[in-house]
């Protein structure tokens, strides 16, 4: 067992701060309050610093952290179609290397729960299974850039991925209403039905797919065309949504629908700016993701917080379209609901011991008037501490707990790039 003493701890959003104790039983929150009489084996003493649950990404491409910095000022088709091309010279090994790299990134800006879909699946799940980050794993039919799965194909992966331990979750995933058909979407439908998990895509991310679908598909957006092809009937969850209008809001609260907003790469892409606030005020969940840092090209929630709160300020031309806490929310427990995850998101008894401690005493958070606004205005990835997953510190004070160095891993995409030098 483990208790972290001497905490300011942010057990959830909704509740103040306060100092205390926590207490992690193996993998879950046992205690967390004033003063814990429990007896434990490691005792922590957080010096006052912040203990809050870690982010969850509800959307990224790991493994396409192995083309940071390629292909810069492009616009998303562009962009997309140069990533195809080298995305068919990726080996499985390449695909577990850049996931661990992507691991290494998320644990130090404490993320502790990611979205993931790419190809060759089960090499970014035993990626992340190796490192311990907890990890919902899309599969799609697209198994790689020149394959394509059968139904009975799928269903095998996704039923192998479950194999991987407590961590990983596998789902469905298909790219878009442009990089699959309506059949495509009706297999992982019907898969996700079978095994009660959502599916997820990407839809209205550009003004030319909302163009093109529209033209092609007696004016329906999207949205729209998704609704019609079933998709929503089941659990589901939509990348950007950056193209959206008032109908279609509705049709997204309507039928429960998640949006992940992931303003990094929109913004960088020249997409788009995502209407959350609106999408809010209908009851769609919003929660946040950072994309692959392929095109953001930084895996970093504090940053994504910032500029979901600054860009709907701009959007509507008034300072204060969300509170700081709502903000931390989609960036936490709102990830945890769209993929479906339990005990996620928050630090109250039974919860997941995910969490993670900034530094309250640093320069970021001096002075401290509102601990809430400082997190997500002021706060960045160099004020987390530690990071815990699932009971267990993957990375402390610059320093990780994974069984292969980080410079090795380095070292090793180093060696993948040359292929795409």
């Amino acid at each position: 067992m483990i208790k972290i003493t001497n905490a300011l701890i942010i057990k959830d959003f909704d509740s103040n701060p306060f100092y205390g104790e926590l207490v992690v039983d193996e993998n879950k929150i046992v205690f967390v309050g004033e003063k814990s009489n429990i007896e434990c084996e490691t005792v922590v003493d957080a010096k006052q610093n912040i203990i809050m649950p870690g982010f969850v990404d509800a959307h990224t491409h790991s493994a396409m952290t192995l083309f940071k910095g390629l292909d810069g000022g492009k616009c998303l088709q562009d962009w997309l179609y140069s990533m195809q091309k080298k995305e068919m010279n990726l080996t499985s090994s390449d695909v577990y290397y850049g996931t661990v790299l992507s691991c290494f990134e998320f644990a130090k800006n404490g993320i502790t729960t990611v979205n993931d879909n790419f190809h060759l699946a089960e090499y970014s799940a035993k990626a992340f299974a190796d490192f311990g980050m907890r990890a919902v794993v899309g599969l799609n039919q697209r198994y790689s850039m020149k394959k394509f799965l059968s139904v009975e194909e799928l269903e095998k992966k996704y039923l192998a991925i479950k194999e991987f331990g407590e961590l990983i979750t596998p789902s469905f995933y298909c790219h878009s209403i442009y990089n699959a058909d309506e059949k495509m979407f009706a297999v992982c439908e019907q898969l996700a039905k079978k095994y009660d998990c959502f599916c997820s895509t990407h839809a209205s991310e550009t003004l030319e797919e909302v163009g093109k679908c529209a033209s092609q598909n007696n004016d329906m957006s999207p949205i729209e065309l998704l609704e019609s092809y079933g998709f929503f009937d089941n659990k589901s969850l939509i990348y950007h949504a950056t193209n959206i209008d008032e109908n279609d809001i509705r049709i997204l609260a309507k039928n429960n629908v998640s949006v992940s907003a992931n303003f990094g790469s929109n913004f960088k892409l020249a997409s788009g700016i995502a209407p959350i606030y609106q999408m809010a005020k209908y009851g769609v969940n919003v929660c946040l993701g950072t994309d692959g840092s392929a095109s953001n090209n930084k895996l970093d929630m504090f940053r994504e917080m910032y500029l979901a709160g600054t860009s709907q300020n701009v959007l509507l031309s008034r300072a204060n379209c969300f509170e700081a806490k709502d903000i931390l929310k989609m960036a936490t427990i709102n990830g945890a609901k769209a993929l479906g995850l339990n005990n996620v998101g928050t630090l109250n008894v039974g919860s997941f011991a995910d969490l993670i401690m900034l530094d309250a005493n640093g320069i970021n958070n001096t002075p401290n008037y509102d601990i809430f606004e400082n997190i997500v205005f002021s706060m960045g990835s160099e004020d987390v501490l530690m990071t815990m997953i699932n009971g267990k510190v993957v990375y402390q004070n610059g320093k990780y707990t994974f069984k292969k160095s980080k410079n090795s891993i380095i070292n090793k995409v180093k060696e993948i790039q040359k292929k795409f030098i």
